[in-house]
């Protein structure tokens, strides 16, 4: 199993979207970008809409490989939007280069808050006359020797949480299993530690706690990325997503970090597994504005 992170706060944008090719097919996780349009009172710097141009492409140039691409849920940085913007690094062709002839596994409009509802409806009618949607939620899908699981709906976040739902793909092909599980905040509910105990992957993708936001207790999520990593026979877990949009992760994580190293489980970040530095360009916002304001950018 080949896998190749394509875009994620490490490497300087908001997004999970990562490519795994097997033998049999070729997957491609949530394709969206985004930037957050404020962070510190302050609109992307010119650096972070540089970041998302030089990504979308890895992406494009990855897309034409994929056979499956999946949406896990609506919100604009895990699906590719039908209309231009400068912050998802789209334009009126992006849409159909990245979806047309391929099969699409969606969270179903079940348990979907307004918001998503209401992107969930265009881009399904977008997307229906150039792709095959199947609302995937608790399936299973064959692709020669490779399986594919699908989750039941899982709370984006803590159980009640306003933002709806999600769900989170397994890939087994002959002794490997890798769980790709987003935007579950750690996991911040037991769902999702459920479903990660059934599958028993060697390697965990996982959307952990949102530590930037202070109006958020980030400590279920912890509680749940610590049992996470605890799943017997994991090898790698990622952590990803909200997390990295905090500075100081790696302090706030080191007991976690510390629990995984004794287990021998490796910890890294999508940058990591390219072999790049972490960039957390939007933690770093003001700093890019102090270091390289908006009109002497050379």
């Amino acid at each position: 199993m080949e896998i190749v992170p394509i875009a994620e706060e490490s490497l300087g944008v908001r997004s999970m979207a990562l490519f795994v090719r097997t033998s049999d097919v070729g997957i491609l996780f949530d394709a969206g970008i985004s930037l957050a349009p404020r962070r510190d009172g302050l609109p992307p710097h010119p650096l972070e809409l540089g970041r998302v141009a030089e990504l979308r492409r890895a992406m494009l140039d990855l897309a034409p490989q994929a056979d499956v691409i999946t949406v896990s849920h609506y919100h604009r940085d895990h699906f590719t939007p039908w209309y231009a913007s400068a912050y998802m690094g789209t334009d009126e062709g992006t849409f159909r280069a990245i979806y047309s002839g391929k099969l699409i596994l969606a969270k179903s409009p079940q348990g979907l808050n307004w918001s998503q509802r209401r992107r969930h409806y265009g881009f399904a009618k977008a997307v229906g006359d150039i792709a095959r949607v199947e609302y995937a939620d608790g399936k299973a899908y064959e692709f020669g020797g490779t399986k594919i699981y699908v989750s039941t709906p899982l709370p984006h976040g803590p159980e009640g949480s306003a933002a709806g739902f999600v769900i989170a793909f397994s890939v087994e092909v002959a002794d490997e299993k890798l769980l790709f599980m987003p935007d579950v905040q750690g996991p911040a509910n037991e769902k999702a530690l459920s479903f990660a105990r059934e599958v028993r992957p060697d390697i965990v993708i996982v959307g952990g706690p949102p530590l930037y936001l202070k109006s958020v207790d980030s400590t279920i999520g912890l509680r749940g990325l610590k049992k996470l990593s605890q799943t017997p026979g994991l090898q790698l877990l990622v952590v990803a997503h909200h997390t990295l949009r905090e500075l100081n992760w790696k302090r706030i994580l080191s007991p976690i970090l510390e629990l995984a190293a004794k287990r021998g489980i490796e910890v890294k970040t999508y940058a990591e597994l390219l072999g790049r530095e972490v960039d957390l360009l939007e933690a770093r916002r003001r700093e890019l504005y102090r270091e390289t304001p908006v009109g002497e950018r050379k």
